[in-house]
């Protein structure tokens, strides 16, 4: 059986950006443009390399790709336009199922957010545990001042990214990927 990391080492250009892009929220680019890290060593290097491009681009592009990714439990998620992943993390908190009170609460923090950084709240959902803790943690970032919150953004892509990552391309017991020929 071949390791999905030999795969995407191995893949054509096409094939090896359709095993990268999911990981990164609806931004292709990043996936083409880390592309010339191959081969990576594994689930981590495929990860740097990801977050390396995203943090090398201008603040523009940066911006940009902050806009593209789903409001919690917004318009996308209703509108069933959500990747499988992040509809997954979503679902995993309940924001697809909350009662009356909480879809207010965040609707308005979702308003407010979008306002004062002119783009969704993003959070690596992964490490959140509980819906308390999530509204916590998006009370506390809506009043951030911008440089922090557009760090913060940054790290919790990162941290999106590591998990997706090693999801897809974890070693196996006892695997090691193969050599790439050059």
């Amino acid at each position: 059986m071949t390791h999905p990391l030999d795969t995407l080492n191995h893949a054509h250009r096409d094939d090896a950006l359709a095993l990268l892009a999911p990981l990164v929220e609806r931004s292709a680019w990043v996936a083409q443009d880390s592309l010339g890290a191959r081969p990576f060593a594994d689930d981590a290097a495929v990860a740097q390399a990801l977050v390396e491009t995203i943090l090398l681009s201008g603040a523009e592009r940066r911006l940009a790709m902050f806009r593209v990714h789903p409001e919690l439990a917004g318009h996308e998620a209703l509108a069933g336009d959500m990747t499988p992943a992040s509809t997954g993390e979503q679902a995993r908190l309940g924001l697809m199922s909350l009662d009356r009170r909480d879809a207010q609460r965040l609707t308005r923090l979702n308003a407010a957010y979008g306002a004062r950084f002119g783009h969704p709240f993003i959070i690596a959902l992964h490490r959140v545990p509980d819906l308390p803790t999530l509204f916590d943690l998006f009370e506390r970032r809506v009043t951030a001042s911008p440089i922090e919150e557009h760090v913060s953004t940054l790290a919790e892509i990162a941290s999106v990214i590591r998990a997706r990552a090693a999801a897809a391309f974890a070693p196996l017991p006892h695997h090691r990927p193969q050599e790439h020929a050059q």
